[in-house]
């Protein structure tokens, strides 16, 4: 094979790779149930270890366990740092929009956050329970609390200061 034709091979290969390159970022989850995943999305912030370094859990809980967490979340102090409902009125749709660009996550109106278990006299709901056997949180998603969670998630409870909770 000669140069010449070696060179458009790999040119070819390049381009190739290139075009397919885009399609490994696309996101191909379901986009069905945005609400509940906003509101899991708001339960994953909360308890990323940047936010978490920056409020009193660490001090309250040294052992800083995923039960302890859910049990400070929706304590006093927790519900303090939550961040407000989108459309909630509490700013204008550009203070909102600003808040936005810096990464913070709305609660989704119409869905609750409940510790725990399902409540049974509320809609659209996320549940959030620790398991401390496997330092995991698991997130739930029910669109009636009557029926069997239609989003479950689950991911590793960790404030090292050199991984991501």
């Amino acid at each position: 094979m000669s140069v010449e034709r070696t060179n458009k091979m790999f040119v070819w290969v390049g381009l190739g790779f290139l075009l397919v390159l885009p399609l490994l970022y696309i996101d191909f989850s379901s986009r069905d149930n945005i609400e509940l995943r906003k509101g899991i999305a708001v339960i994953r912030y909360l308890s990323a270890s940047r936010q978490l370094n920056r409020t009193a859990f660490r001090s309250m809980y040294p052992e800083a366990r995923p039960k302890q967490f859910v049990k400070w979340m929706f304590s006093p102090i927790g519900l303090s740092i939550w961040p407000p409902v989108e459309g909630g009125g509490e700013f204008s749709l550009e203070e909102e929009k600003m808040m936005r660009k810096t990464g913070i996550p709305f609660l989704p109106p119409g869905v609750s956050l409940v510790s725990d278990e399902p409540d049974l006299g509320r809609g659209q709901q996320v549940v959030v329970r620790g398991d401390d056997k496997r330092k995991i949180l698991v997130v739930e998603g029910y669109l009636d609390p009557q029926d069997a969670p239609i989003l479950i998630k689950e991911w590793r409870f960790s404030l090292d200061r050199n991984k991501e909770g």
